[in-house]
């Protein structure tokens, strides 16, 4: 099954890149899922809610940032090429994590990943709506599968590296480092035409 949504997906080259910017772009979603409750615990223990509502508060900002930007793309999407939203979908994530990083304000990291959780929506639809589009249905199950792997895959590999270079060096610096990595996986679209285009 992943053989046969490897063959579609190597000669579609829209799809293809768009899963290769996809699998760097998300790596540091692994580090972040990895670190976050390690950074929030060592930066806001002391804010007055306690690390473990502090943390609640983050993930809550994350979730409404998702809702809204699920809706404001279904709006105002079809305006947009879906290539280059999906640029500015992993600038801005990249930009957003590494400022919340460096930030020790709760009420500012809250906002941040409210911004973070908006910018998700903005690579993630068009990003499924092209599969939607250029996949055949009879391969559809097989394609989006494969994608998942790889994507989901370097995902779970970034929690491992996310967490050794964590415990060497801190949580903060990793989620910055690794948020200017997916900052620049989006910026690299704007020069491959096959994303840029998409």
């Amino acid at each position: 099954e992943l053989a046969a949504g490897w063959q579609f997906l190597r000669n579609e080259t829209v799809l293809l890149a768009n899963t290769l910017q996809s699998a760097v772009g998300q790596f540091s979603l692994g580090i972040f899922i990895a670190l976050t409750p390690s950074f929030v615990q060592l930066t806001y223990n002391s804010s007055g809610f306690g690390w473990q509502a502090a943390y609640g508060f983050l993930e809550t900002g994350i979730g409404l940032g998702n809702l809204v930007g699920g809706f404001a793309i279904g709006l105002i999407g079809t305006r947009f090429a879906k290539g280059r939203m999906v640029i500015g979908g992993y600038i801005a994530l990249g930009i957003l994590m590494s400022l919340f990083a460096l930030s020790g304000n709760l009420a500012v990291a809250i906002g941040l990943t409210f911004g973070q959780g908006v910018a998700n929506m903005i690579f993630i639809i068009p990003s499924q709506t092209m599969f939607q589009e250029r996949t055949p249905a009879d391969l559809m199950g097989r394609v989006v599968g494969l994608r998942f792997a790889l994507v989901f895959g370097s995902m779970t590999i970034a929690m491992l590296v996310g967490s050794i270079f964590g415990q060497i060096v801190g949580p903060g610096p990793v989620i910055a480092v690794f948020g200017l990595v997916t900052m620049v996986a989006g910026a690299a679209g704007w020069f491959i035409p096959a994303v840029r285009d998409a």
